[in-house]
């Protein structure tokens, strides 16, 4: 078994390590290749953004290229507009800017209030006093006319200092490279980018096939589903953002206008634009008017009022409509946001920023369908929840059990005492089992874990206690549950236990240590059933060593295995153990709710007529 653990250890090891060598490959791609994957991905996300009018547009029978060319036509039409608008409004603010500049000197002029001052001149003093205090008394250094035999002359330096002088283009030409240049790759990426936008939604069904053919015929159903839930997401995403957004910017323009700020539609413009972008964005469309409006209006009145109207807006719509409108559709945590904003900036720079968040989107989509990346579901997701059972679990692990009882209690308000054994109790306890054997749980946490689940059994027991529980628990038990090798096989004995009495079922659970006298309390019980509580897999051989000193003792008594939560087929356990061991096998506690009142009726039954007719007695 240790051997096993270790080559299952080292596997795991060797796993991860190979997924940290795909990501730091990934990484460095992602960022050598950024001059051909950032044309890409903007491309990607405009034909995210444009499909949905392009299939509604091929649905009046337009055809798909005409199309296309409609749609890309109408949207980088409407593109430039927006920056003719932008650069027209630019020229005008800076046109206008000289005659801000007085008001904005006598605002900073005024901020200095006297209180400062005066604060100016307190540290300015301390410095002084720290000085003298510091101050070493040096000889007064001659004057210059003083005698050759009283100054004191200075060393020469040990050489002259190199300087290189360095020409760089300067002026007019030089300021018309760098502004060429720069426009230049502008114009080029805008190029790459309508060309694969074009590209992309004429030949979108080719390249979904491509994909596909790519990833595997065999997984068509997983892969279509990842694919729309991909197109579905990021389209809704952009379009509901972009609504969001416009309707922002008009608020922001509005707001601006009343005030009386200067170009209030190009704020108005420029904070819709700039929302997109997160964090940051909705951070610079706010400052920009407002320092404008402390340039232009006298007093803080308005700048006050433009800020206040900026927060207000800005609160409306990301607690009111954002929620109202698409909620969390992304499914992305705000943490995994800042954090994915902050990998794709430093990746690929504004563009990044830009794209963090449709990005982070895909990533997702990809850690929800492709079981090697599940862990981008479980880092990126908003709200991963612990299977109940592990968290039932973790808090006992933590020595917490008011917290574990508290999980229980509040499982019990929507479901019923056997659901909580079978899908939380006993899980729980064979996730302690495996740490147990593989030497990873101490005896301290092992002693509280079973200790407190013990308790929470016991608790339950006295809440559901009734009368029909009280007078079976006095009768002879047509049931004995043996627990097979461990503590934990005991544990569940006491929850089925609990479980068949308030059935109505006459059992008797046998704790761990009267396992050895087991014979002699099936005769002291006068039982007709005897089950054997075993926790796989660690406990299936010393059940099947019980069933065989049970069958050879008692050769007529019914014998039924019960291995908790087992997802071996019944088959396959009956080939391990032997089919003359036991009768039947159980593997969740509703099961036997449903099944061992019946055969313990029915064995006392077949009992009382043994009993009653002698005859049939001896031939028993």
């Amino acid at each position: 078994m240790h051997s096993a653990i270790a080559g299952s250890k080292k596997t795991s090891d060797l796993s991860t390590l190979k997924s940290l060598l795909i990501m730091t490959l990934a990484v460095g791609v992602l960022y050598f290749a950024r001059d051909l994957l950032i044309p890409l991905a903007l491309a990607l996300l405009l034909s995210f953004l444009l499909t949905p009018p392009v299939s509604w547009l091929e649905k009046l029978r337009l055809g798909r290229i005409a199309s296309v060319v409609l749609v890309l036509v109408l949207a980088f039409s409407i593109a430039g507009a927006i920056v003719w608008l932008g650069m027209t409004q630019l020229a005008d603010i800076v046109k206008m800017a000289p005659q801000y500049q007085d008001n904005l000197h006598r605002k900073i002029q005024a901020m200095r209030s006297p209180a400062g001052s005066a604060l100016t001149k307190a540290l300015a003093s301390i410095q002084r006093l720290g000085g003298e205090i510091t101050s070493v008394d040096l000889p007064a250094s001659p004057p210059p006319n003083a005698p050759a035999r009283t100054r004191k002359i200075t060393p020469p330096d040990r050489g002259p200092l190199r300087v290189e002088v360095v020409s760089r283009p300067s002026g007019l030409l030089g300021s018309l490279s760098y502004v060429g240049s720069s426009l230049a790759h502008l114009l080029g990426v805008s190029a790459a980018v309508l060309i694969f936008t074009l590209f992309m939604l004429i030949q979108r069904g080719d390249l979904r096939n491509r994909f596909i053919q790519l990833v595997g015929t065999g997984h068509l159903n997983v892969m279509t589903t990842a694919l729309d839930d991909t197109a579905h997401g990021i389209s809704r995403y952009l379009f509901m953002q972009f609504v969001v957004n416009t309707a922002f910017g008009a608020l922001l323009g509005l707001a601006l206008f009343w005030i009386g700020v200067p170009n209030a539609p190009f704020w108005g413009v420029l904070g819709a634009i700039l929302r997109f972008i997160p964090y940051v964005g909705t951070l610079v469309a706010g400052f920009c008017p407002l320092i404008v409006a402390v340039a232009v209006f006298d007093g803080w009145a308005k700048p006050l009022l433009t800020l206040a109207l900026f927060a207000s807006i800005e609160l409306i719509m990301s607690a009111a409509v954002e929620p109202w409108l698409y909620g969390t559709h992304t499914g992305i945590s705000s943490l995994a946001i800042l954090v994915s904003t902050a990998f794709w900036t430093l990746l690929w720079g504004p563009v990044g920023l830009l794209l963090s968040t449709p990005l982070t989107v895909c990533l997702l989509v990809m850690g929800r369908y492709v079981p090697a990346l599940q862990f981008l579901r479980v880092v990126l997701g908003e709200k991963v929840e612990l299977p109940l059972e592990a968290c039932y679990y973790q808090r006992l692990l933590a020595m917490d059990d008011d917290e574990a009882q508290e999980i229980a209690e509040n499982y019990l308000k929507e479901r019923s005492i056997g659901e909580l054994f079978d899908l939380v109790l006993i899980p729980a306890l064979a996730l302690a089992e495996q740490d147990r054997h593989q030497n990873a749980l101490g005896e301290e946490r092992e002693k509280f874990i079973y200790q407190s689940t013990k308790l929470l059994i016991e608790d339950l027991a006295e809440g559901a206690a009734t009368a029909d529980i009280a007078a079976a628990s006095t009768m002879d038990s047509a049931l004995v549950c043996i627990p097979a090798r461990d503590e934990a096989d005991e544990l569940v004995g006491l929850m089925l236990e609990l479980v068949l009495r308030q059935a109505g079922c006459s059992i008797k659970a046998i704790n761990l240590g009267a396992r050895n006298a087991m014979l002699q309390t099936l005769e002291v019980h006068h039982a007709d059933i005897l089950l054997i509580s075993a926790l796989p897999p660690f406990a299936l051989m010393q059940a099947r060593s019980l069933c065989r000193r049970a069958r050879r003792r008692f050769p007529h008594l019914k014998i039924i295995l019960g291995l908790w939560g087992s997802s071996l087929e019944t088959d396959k356990l009956q080939e391990r153990i032997g089919l003359d061991c036991f009768d039947s096998i159980i593997t969740n506690l509703r099961q036997a709710e449903s099944q061992l009142p019946l055969s313990a009726n029915l064995a006392q039954q077949q009992t009382s007529a043994l009993d009653s007719d002698p005859l049939l007695a001896n031939l028993s």
